[in-house]
């Protein structure tokens, strides 16, 4: 099968490689900057335009990756089911509930596949605790806390920085750790939410939302866009008969000093020390979808879903108020 990829950005160009990793073949590039969808079309040996809608519609493709930023999912979403494509969508799923029902609406019309990226499903440390919890290795699991985030990212235009458009880190980036939690216990009752989104003197976001879910499970999440450099995750299980801990970072103490950072990437990718990408695993995970008519790990409800929680949690650090789902 042949993929479009929509979006030639960092995570455009980890999708069509992992895309081709998973045995399918990149025919064309779209991008509204030219030069972006030509860098990324000469790996591939593919065609580049910058007419996302006329790549679309090319007869050649079968699935239209989009790697966008959030805003304008629900648009390429809608044309490529429209034009009877499958379509891969990067997480977050759409900027509003609203926009995720859309998508979903045209892709049930037209008879087409729509998978989400929640890829840390997909990575083998957050599984390997799943599967701990599962056998109930620590009993009953209590409280939950989490951690997740670095540099602040640019983006194309740095809309990233935009916080009416990307959400700031409590949507674009925590929205990992919002599916996983509930993958892992179940839908959310409530939350409560306290973040920083600061544009003066210096761009950078932090924030801390507490979950309550419909279990009894409580868990705390940190999002931060504040560091000088890097990037880090970390997770802590507790329950009746023990705990588990994963640090990314695997460092006791480490020190870093906002005035020596330097310039960084316009975003990083979360990496996994492993022979398989968990990218890999996620595209792997959609094909077989499409070949051999099994469900996959995420379903395009998990993904609106993850969208309404990272929203009410917005909402409440708005209001200063729990926010009942």
């Amino acid at each position: 099968m042949n993929v479009a990829i929509i979006g030639c950005g960092g995570m455009g160009h980890m999708h069509a490689r992992m895309a081709a990793n998973a045995g399918l073949k990149v025919v064309v590039c779209g991008d509204k900057f030219k030069r972006k969808a030509d860098a990324l079309a000469k790996k591939f040996d593919a065609a580049a335009s910058d007419d996302c809608m006329e790549v679309i519609t090319r007869p050649d493709v079968d699935i239209v990756a989009i790697a966008t930023p959030t805003p304008v999912h629900t648009q390429y979403v809608v044309a490529a089911a429209e034009a009877g494509k499958h379509v891969f969508c990067e997480k977050p799923f759409g900027r509003t509930v609203h926009q995720c029902k859309e998508a979903i609406a045209a892709v049930k019309k037209a008879g087409v596949r729509l998978f989400v990226g929640h890829v840390v499903r997909y990575f083998q440390e957050f599984e390997a605790i799943k599967a701990q919890v599962d056998a109930g290795k620590i009993g009953r699991v209590g409280f939950i806390r989490t951690y997740r985030g670095g540099i602040m990212p640019e983006g194309e235009e740095m809309w990233f920085r935009d916080y009416d458009q990307s959400g700031g880190v409590t949507f674009d980036c925590v929205i990992h750790d919002l599916d996983w939690l509930r993958y892992m216990f179940g839908d959310v009752d409530h939350v409560f939410s306290q973040h920083l989104q600061r544009s003066t003197p210096e761009t950078m976001d932090y924030s801390q939302t507490t979950l309550r879910m419909k279990s009894g499970v409580i868990a705390n999440v940190i999002g931060t866009w504040a560091h000088p450099s890097g990037f880090r995750v970390k997770t802590e299980l507790c329950g009746e008969s023990g705990m588990i801990q994963y640090d990314s970072a695997e460092s006791p103490i480490h020190a870093m000093s906002r005035g020596n950072a330097g310039a960084g990437p316009g975003m990083i990718v979360p990496s996994s020390p492993v022979p398989v990408s968990p990218y890999q695993l996620e595209w792997e995970d959609f094909v077989a979808w499409l070949y051999e008519e099994r469900e996959p790990r995420v379903t395009a409800h998990d993904a609106l879903e993850a969208v309404r929680i990272g929203l009410a949690a917005l909402q409440s650090a708005e209001s200063g108020k729990p926010v009942f789902l």
